[in-house]
């Protein structure tokens, strides 16, 4: 069996020294198992009558069989493999016509169980997680993957999601830039020292929010610096929710400030409570489930750490 290839390789002259570096360094490779020809796609479609779109077969030519972490696959081979009863009527409806998946877990989409990412003949890719949208998000794959690979793609990096559309604003406290390739309609990304903040306009189509697809996201991995910045938008009023690294605390360390994520991911009701502990440069985030008879987010700051 060919040994994987790193999708940086292949998408070198598409994507910024950015997103290469961050899908070099997680390792993001092409498994040949998972992908197959551009011949072969085509006839893979063609044989359950649907759509051959040529932005689909560009994908699986340049990227196609790339895993992600948390076991997400690009391409389009692998989704038609996963679910051979996959045919045009089981598709969602887009205003751009026919989409197929492209990005998720190949195992849940039989039943549609987790979000995933579909691409239509512009080659435009919109996110549906059922029953929400699906809602339009990235004008292309070099797109979707810059705002994908913003930040490095590790367990280890502290994300906060701010609920409101602030990203310039929360960019400018940070020290970070525009990153032009990760701008579009519905997104927006800034790159800083160690830090990356992006803010996603993806909403669904009564107006409600998708908390992993809209707000601004700070992504770094000094802590010192996240928690001045949920200290301060805390003091703001801003309703806020962490994804990252948790630890528990040790023994006689100070609670520094606490906060009720109330949603933490599209589609569960569990709410998250957030808690820093410790003093300054040695600061651990500690997560853990909120009783849901308790509605009120709650915040604890010390006057100075």
């Amino acid at each position: 069996m060919p040994s994987p290839r790193l999708l940086s390789g292949s998408l070198a002259h598409l994507l910024s020294d950015n997103a290469l570096e961050h899908l070099r360094a997680a390792g993001i490779a092409r498994h040949a198992e998972l992908s197959t020809s551009p011949e072969g796609l085509r006839g893979l479609l063609t044989r359950r009558g649907l759509p051959v779109h040529e932005a689909l077969v560009s994908l699986e030519a340049q990227a196609g069989g790339a895993a992600f972490p948390g076991g997400r696959v690009l391409g389009a081979a692998c989704f038609l493999r996963a679910c051979p009863s996959l045919r045009l009527r089981d598709l969602p409806e887009i205003t751009e016509g026919t989409a197929l998946p492209i990005y998720g877990l190949p195992d849940h989409l039989a039943e549609w169980e987790s979000p995933f990412g579909l691409m239509s003949a512009s080659g435009a890719i919109s996110l549906f997680d059922a029953p929400f949208g699906p809602v339009p998000a990235f004008s292309s794959l070099e797109h979707f993957l810059e705002v994908l690979a913003l930040a490095p793609l590790s367990g280890g990096l502290h994300t906060l999601r701010v609920n409101a559309l602030c990203g310039e604003t929360l960019a400018g406290l940070v020290g970070a830039l525009p990153h032009a390739a990760a701008m579009g309609e519905y997104t927006s990304g800034w790159i800083g020292t160690g830090v990356w903040v992006k803010e996603l306009r993806i909403a669904l189509p009564d107006g409600r929010d998708w908390s992993g697809h809209h707000g601004t996201f700070i992504s770094t991995e000094h802590t010192d610096l996240l928690v001045d910045t949920i200290d301060l938008l805390l003091e703001q009023g801003f309703r806020l929710g962490y994804q990252g690294p948790s630890s528990e605390p040790q023994p006689g360390e100070p609670l520094v400030l606490s906060f009720v994520d109330e949603n933490p991911e599209l589609g569960y009701r569990t709410r998250t409570r957030v808690n820093v502990w410790g003093r300054r440069h040695a600061y651990k985030i500690s997560t853990q489930p909120e009783p849901t008879t308790h509605r009120e987010t709650t915040t604890n700051r010390p006057q100075s750490h």
